[in-house]
């Protein structure tokens, strides 16, 4: 039985893995990981050897398969942390997801360098707003309350 590691969460396949089950072998991430003795589990091991369970969907894998599987995913894990991704690196060969109207590097080569300004029509824009008068409060409905009282209750009225 192989195990692929894909650096990926088992359950959540948008997650990244952060370690591997010691049990089963698979990659979970935060979510799905437990530590109980300091050994990450997932949760459906973890119950297992916790005795709630006493059985899992998933075999144990054998010690042996288990210090390949725990090596390969480090050595995976330190070659995509030691080397960031870059725009130059990613090649996008597939038609279907390349962008017609990303910008090329022509394109970008194109653009003129910004012209540097010193403020002062931003600062007399900035003024201008806020230099203006507030508006004027709404004039009284009629329904509010004088000086803040509350107008006396006709209980002889329905509510509502």
């Amino acid at each position: 039985m192989t195990v692929e590691i894909t650096g990926l969460c088992r359950d959540h396949t948008f997650e990244t893995a952060e370690e591997v089950c010691r049990r089963c072998g698979m990659e979970f991430c935060e979510m799905c990981l437990l530590f109980p003795k300091g050994q990450p589990l997932c949760k459906e091991c973890a119950m297992v050897a916790g005795g709630v369970r006493n059985h899992a969907s998933r075999a144990e894998m054998p010690k042996r398969e288990m210090k390949r599987i725990v090596k390969a995913f480090a050595a995976r894990r330190a070659a995509s942390t030691s080397a960031p991704l870059t725009a130059e690196a990613v090649e996008i060969t597939d038609p279907v997801l390349q962008d017609p109207l990303a910008p090329t590097v022509e394109d970008l080569e194109r653009v003129p360098a910004p012209v540097p300004d010193d403020g002062a029509a931003v600062a007399s824009e900035l003024a201008d707003v806020f230099n203006d008068p507030p508006p004027p409060p709404p004039p009284p409905s009629g329904n509010e309350p004088a000086d803040g009282v509350a107008p006396p209750i006709d209980w002889s009225q329905p509510f509502g």
